[in-house]
């Protein structure tokens, strides 16, 4: 790959994650501080801050035009100083320009800040911090991230303040995209006025406020800010990512403690919070902290110039082409981008010469079989330059054939013989499609077809030297089944017995001449008939199958349907005309052939007698229901309805006589009210 892609890729930019949400734009910052004098015990340093944001995230604040900024007596709770400082400067960091990358659309913007403070001598030192809320919440690596903002401060010791020194000054901020899947190498270090030792380290990342409706220590810009440690560490995913392991992966991407360079390879793409802190000390004792956090955003980075040409394998930018019985071929090219090619061209070692090719494709003819090695470069001698080597191997062609053996007349298995050959060294694969959906990769593989008619076979072979060659030949099979089979959907059952007698034989089709003789003397010619057997007996079936080319089988299945005589239900009743005065039925069998009965009158009565006696006590009509059987479980079924007419008397008497003599006291009428 050309020289660009080893280098690690720094584009200063947040843009491919734009998060519409209110304020959500937060990069990365820091603070340091410089000595100026000491008057006293009274120590005056001077603070600078860089505060980076995302300045194309839609709904994103503007850098606070006053930050508040917060100095806290070290391990107390308690502020010693709040402080409102001005934005000094801003501007936007300009991207880097990549002769052979296409950055996508940058725009990061930094704010300085500078202040002044006095500071006593005390025992216990200082923490200086800013809070700002938000950051995005598409962050990969951390829970709710656009739920927490980010706390940058600087922690200074009392052996700094007596020493009179100066904290460490990062060289450089670190990228905020990428490149996946590729190694990545920032230094990350830091210089110093004094020249003390720097041990660097990734440390837990700090929350900053978090709510966009507050003003206090909570909210999108606490003020005063929380006293320190202002906020709490940030709490990562686990187990995937942790704040020392926070890209993931195995192995994962670490910093160097003491030269601060940051190595590895990012696999996964997605947006990750990343903390360092930079440890000052003179003589092993400590100075200061300090401490910067910033976000990773790895990318799927995509190259300009790539030579690339169709090949058969390719390993470690090496493309092998091989070309099976010809000695000329055209290289595919497949390298792009095109429009940032300028220069371009094969070399070819053919024989004793090597020859240039400049087409984007060339045709190359080769003296003779052999392996012949080449080169592709493009945009030679420039920083967007790309080479592969390209390997020829021109062999001669395989030879592919076959026969086969089979019994024309009675269905088998098909032996197929390969007859191939290759003068490169030897047949090493085989592959046979048999037509039919099936396959094999013996050599002299066997099939039995299910079917006959037309079949065409291929065979692919594939030798040493990876030549492949395709044969096809095309047969008819036609032989008679080797066995009849048939499977019928009844082998006994009563008057009048349906059966369907289904031809599984193989192989047959409509091609097939078929002859079925039933005992009864009847024939059929289908392949897969009905039958209905009307009268009592055993049947016997002769089946004939003669193959297209004369070949025939046949088989007896004696006794193969048993049909038994079936039972007639039917029945008479008496009287014809039923009422609710006249409502008992006499029911009288008139079924064949039977010899079991079973009555159902309206799903409310039942009876087995063969002439059974029923009393209907309702009116309307009536469903009964005879099923007759005989000695052989055959059976019928007969359905009738008669109608129960409703009939009604009642009688009104035409005088009473009420004297309590009781006789006829009370009028009332009498009569059958039943049904009214």
């Amino acid at each position: 790959m050309f020289k660009i892609l080893r280098q690690f890729l720094i584009l200063v930019t947040y843009s491919l994650f734009l998060v519409p949400l209110q304020a959500k734009h937060i990069v990365g910052g820091e603070i340091t501080y410089k000595y100026v004098s000491t008057t006293g015990t009274i120590v005056r340093l001077a603070f600078t801050m860089h505060i980076y944001r995302d300045c194309n995230a839609v709904g994103g604040a503007p850098l606070d035009p006053i930050a508040i900024i917060g100095i806290f007596v070290k391990d107390q709770s308690r502020i010693y100083q709040k402080i409102s400082v001005d934005l000094k400067t801003s501007g936007k960091v300009s991207a880097p320009t990549y002769p052979c990358l296409i950055p996508p659309s940058v725009c990061v913007e930094e704010g300085f800040y500078e202040w002044q403070s006095d500071l006593p001598i005390n025992t216990l030192g200082y923490t200086v911090e800013y809070q700002r809320c938000c950051r995005n919440n598409t962050i990969t690596n951390i829970n709710t991230p656009g739920e927490v903002g980010a706390t940058y401060s600087v922690d200074i010791t009392p052996l700094a303040l007596q020493l009179k020194n100066s904290s460490p000054v990062f060289k450089s901020f670190p990228p905020t995209i990428v490149c996946g899947d590729q190694n990545l190498k920032f230094d990350h270090s830091a210089s110093d006025a004094e020249n003390d030792q720097i041990v660097y380290r990734f440390c837990f990342p700090l929350g900053g406020g978090g709510s966009m409706t507050q003003s206090d220590c909570a909210g999108t810009t606490p003020n005063p800010p929380c006293n320190p440690p202002g906020g709490i560490p940030i709490s990562f995913k686990t187990p995937n990512y942790s704040f020392d392991a926070p890209l993931g992966g195995d192995p994962v991407v670490k910093i160097d403690p003491n030269t601060g360079l940051i190595t590895g390879k990012p696999m996964v793409q997605g947006q990750f919070v990343v903390g360092v802190c930079a440890d000052e000390y003179r003589d092993g004792k400590l100075l200061s902290s300090l401490r910067r956090d910033f976000q990773f955003n790895v990318a799927d980075c995509k190259p300009t110039i790539l030579a690339k040409i169709k090949a058969d394998t390719v390993i470690n930018k090496n493309y092998i082409i091989s070309a099976c019985g010809v000695k000329a071929l055209t290289i595919s090219n497949l390298s792009f981008d095109r429009k940032y090619v300028s220069d371009s061209y094969f070399e070819i070692q053919l024989g004793a010469t090597l020859k240039k090719f400049t087409d984007w494709e060339p045709s190359i003819d080769f003296p003779d079989t052999g392996v012949f090695k080449g080169k592709f470069y493009i945009n030679p001698g420039t920083d967007c330059a790309d080479t592969i080597n390209i390997t020829f191997n021109v062999f001669s062609a395989a030879k592919s054939n076959f026969g086969f053996k089979y019994d024309t007349c009675v269905a088998g298995a098909i032996a197929f013989l390969d007859k191939s050959f290759s003068s490169n060294g030897k047949i090493q694969k085989w592959k046979w499609d048999f037509g039919d959906g099936s396959s094999s990769i013996l050599t002299n593989p066997t099939h039995l077809y299910k079917t006959p008619g037309f079949k065409s076979v291929l065979l692919t072979v594939v030798d040493n030297k990876f030549c492949t060659k395709d044969t096809a030949l095309t047969f008819n099979w036609q032989p008679a089944p080797a066995i009849i089979v048939i499977e019928p959907t009844a082998y006994s059952g009563c008057t009048p017995l349906s059966v369907n007698y289904k031809n599984i034989s193989s192989p047959i089709d409509s091609t097939y001449n078929i002859l079925w003789s039933f005992s009864d003397t009847t024939t059929s010619n289908k392949i897969s008939p009905s039958k209905t057997f009307n009268a009592p007996g055993d049947y016997s079936v002769n089946i004939k199958i003669t193959s297209p080319i004369g070949c025939s089988v046949s088989k007896n299945f004696p006794n193969i349907a048993k049909v038994r005589q079936g039972a007639k239900a039917d029945f008479d009743f008496s009287p014809t005309k039923v009422t609710t005065f006249n409502n008992t039925v006499n029911f009288t069998d008139k079924s064949t052939n039977a010899s079991l009965w079973y009555w159902y009158f309206n799903a409310k009565g039942y009876s087995q007698n063969q002439n059974p006696i029923y009393t209907f006590r309702d009116s309307g009509l009536q469903k009964v229901k005879l099923i007759a059987a005989n000695i052989y479980n055959c059976t019928d079924t007969i359905i009738k309805f008669l109608d129960v007419e409703p009939l009604i008397t009642y009688y009104l008497s035409n005088a009473f006589t009420p004297n309590n003599d009781n006789k006829n006291d009370v009028y009332r009428g009498v009569g059958i009210t039943e049904g009214i």
